[in-house]
């Protein structure tokens, strides 16, 4: 990978991060349009997560980067709570589903269950960058 692609690489994951961030702080505010920036946001970061390439050896670095890719996907899983939190009043007064699927749907759209499966995107994000990051520093 040449730098102009490692710069592509690491200005999609800038911008994609510092969207999600923006998104997910002003989706607490009720903001319509704070869902479609998160998802802007966190499909830019993934794209660049999913971009960046580790072609060595090393079991430690491939499972750090495995650990960031897992997190890009919890955090592109976040959005799809988001919206679901839109759904989930039509769901409570909808009676044509079936109970069964009903009670589930309700429990997968409960609001603020997208906290959750951010924080464990930011997580395995925030751990393996820091790893990865201190492992750069030894080999050096």
């Amino acid at each position: 990978m040449d730098n102009r692609e490692k710069r592509l690489i690491e200005s999609f994951t800038t911008v994609g991060g510092v969207l999600l961030l923006f998104g997910a702080a002003v989706y607490i505010t009720g903001w319509s349009y704070a869902p479609y920036l998160y998802f802007a946001g966190s499909l830019l970061f993934a794209c660049g997560q999913f971009a960046d390439r580790y072609n060595g050896d090393d079991r430690t670095i491939k499972r750090l980067r495995f650990q960031q890719v897992l997190g890009a996907c919890f955090l592109l899983f976040t959005t799809v709570l988001m919206f679901a939190d839109g759904i989930h009043s039509f769901l409570l007064n909808d009676t044509s589903i079936t109970p069964g699927l009903r009670s589930f749907l309700l429990d997968i759209t409960r609001k603020n269950n997208w906290i959750v499966t951010l924080s464990i995107g930011a997580l395995f994000e925030l751990y393996s960058s820091f790893r990865l990051d201190h492992l750069s520093k030894e080999q050096n």
